[in-house]
């Protein structure tokens, strides 16, 4: 009768054979339990899913609370005085009083309301660029980014009335073009670069990003940021420095704001779009899904090639377990 043998697993144990068996009768079981593993991903996934569920029930709760208080407030402005207006009346009324409102707030408390609206402009911008800009869902956004972006405005908002202020002060735009031109220059330059670097490492920071990383990442950035700035804002403040005037110039350039986050995200999307074909196009880098595949078959090939190394020749059953 054969003798009893041992197979060495690839775990580092040893399994005794038994009774003699046919080479077709084999019995491998591979040291990974793909069932499990199976298992584990969908439980992942449902727990992902709801995590996701439950965010979003919290941004649109966010969401209907801002705007319908926004939409409240402004639909109500003549509330105390509209008694038997007709609604016409009232509809033509509500923007020329919500503006009229806006001037006198900006009359008593300048530095105040412009920093309000850097705060909407900052809070809105970021929720398009994370969702209408990227096209997605309205829901589909990181509320903390966005609460951070708004912060980031409250504080930006003083300084940028002061810098307002202090150009118009050097070189007032009613001198003719010479002033205007070198406004724009200022802007452009001294301006742009230190409200942008600033704007960077304040990102990074209050993201948790460590000191160094966010230094890079300013260092890197701040170039591209300037040379694409200089393709659009030069001919939109030609129009700033021209017909808007030096009250209303903050509300102007964030409204104008809003687009040009919407033409940066459009560029930054269709560049993901592209990097994206290319690696699933690639030959040569398949994609991460592929690659384990792959090596769960080349693992399990090499494991069944040694086993029956070892028992070629010999008519045993062989039983590995992990």
């Amino acid at each position: 009768p054969l003798s009893s043998t041992t197979v060495a697993a690839p775990t580092g144990t040893t399994v005794p054979t038994s009774t003699p068996q046919t080479r077709s009768e084999m019995s491998l079981k591979f040291p990974f339990n793909t069932e499990s593993d199976s298992v584990s991903l969908s439980l992942d996934n449902l727990f992902q899913n709801q995590q996701d569920l439950l965010l979003k029930i919290l941004n649109a709760a966010v969401l209907l609370a801002v705007f319908g208080f926004t939409s409240n407030a402004m639909l109500n402005i003549d509330a105390d005085i509209t008694r038997g207006w007709t609604q016409p009346e009232i509809a033509v009324r509500i923007p020329m009083d919500n503006w009229a409102t806006y001037e006198h707030f900006l009359h008593q408390s300048p530095v105040i309301t412009k920093t309000c609206i850097n705060v909407v402009i900052y809070l809105l911008g970021d929720w398009l660029s994370q969702t209408v800009f990227q096209n997605k869902d309205l829901l589909d956004f990181d509320l903390t980014r966005t609460l951070r972006n708004g912060f980031i405005g409250m504080c930006f908002g003083p300084l940028v009335h002061a810098y307002y202020e202090w150009s118009d002060a050097i070189l007032p735009v009613e001198e003719g073009l010479r002033n205007r031109g070198l406004k724009i220059l200022m802007d452009q330059t001294l301006y742009l670069s230190t409200k942008c670097t600033i704007y960077i490492i304040a990102v990074g920071l209050l993201a948790g990003e460590p000191w160094q990383d966010v230094k890079e990442k300013a260092k890197s950035k701040i170039g591209p940021i300037c040379i694409t700035a200089w393709k659009f804002w030069p001919l939109v403040h030609c129009i700033t420095y021209s017909l808007i005037p030096a009250r209303h110039r903050i509300l102007w350039v964030n409204i104008v704001d809003l687009f040009w986050n919407a033409i940066l995200a459009t560029m930054a999307g269709e560049k993901e779009n592209h990097d994206e074909e290319n690696i699933q196009t690639s030959p040569e880098e398949p994609l991460p899904q592929l690659k384990r595949h792959e090596e769960v078959q080349i693992l399990e090939q090499v494991f069944v090639e040694q086993v029956e190394e070892v028992c070629y020749g010999h008519n045993t059953t062989v039983v590995v377990h992990a």
